[in-house]
């Protein structure tokens, strides 16, 4: 695979990762918005406040995060070391991050055992919704698995090269040292 294109899939990766970040906050936030307005009977303060801290913490984690990758990704339009470094140290750190969140989800606050009233289990749902569960879990996923790809992907040789190259000249066509041929130096 060209060069080129090699950085247009980082760079389209990283965007894509910051975007489902963006949004596994907003949904976040819009569940806190729901919970608010909810007029709980049966569920206990405690396990509210536990739901409303998880959905705080991974609101504004995922917002500030998104925002995070959001500008490493514009900086990936200048190639640069620090700029590799960057998505190096913040992609693997935010997928983890991200991880962490969705194991320690707010659902766990409410889960059901099985042996509540009909009526306290229809709450439980009410608190933390499908709505919010689903979409939530599988954006925040999508975005750890794509950052993760992105911070692998620019160890490759040639876009080592790529982003260490001080001469850089977007006009010009990249060409790489590194041997795409197969024959190797050897005896």
């Amino acid at each position: 695979m060209p060069v080129d294109k090699q950085v247009r899939l980082v760079r389209l990766t990283v965007i894509l990762a910051a975007v489902l970040l963006a949004t596994a906050g907003a949904l976040a936030f819009g569940a806190l918005a729901h919970l608010d307005s909810l007029q709980l009977k049966w569920a206990s303060p405690n396990q509210i406040e536990r739901v409303r801290i998880d959905m705080t913490n991974s609101a504004w984690t995922e917002a500030v995060s998104g925002a995070v990758v959001g500008l490493i990704a514009v900086l990936l339009f200048r190639p640069s070391a620090k700029v590799r470094t960057a998505v190096w140290v913040v992609a693997p750190f935010v997928a983890l991050m991200t991880l962490c969140f969705l194991v320690g989800g707010p659902e766990w606050a409410v889960a059901p055992t099985g042996e509540e009233p009909p009526e306290v289990r229809a709450e439980y749902e009410q608190i933390v919704p499908a709505w919010y569960v689903w979409p939530h879990g599988i954006t925040a996923l999508l975005a750890a698995a794509l950052l993760v790809f992105a911070a692998a992907f620019l160890a490759r040789p040639d876009l080592r090269e790529y982003f260490m190259d001080a001469g850089y000249d977007p006009n010009r066509p990249y060409t790489s040292w590194v041997d795409r041929t197969g024959g190797g130096g050897g005896a």
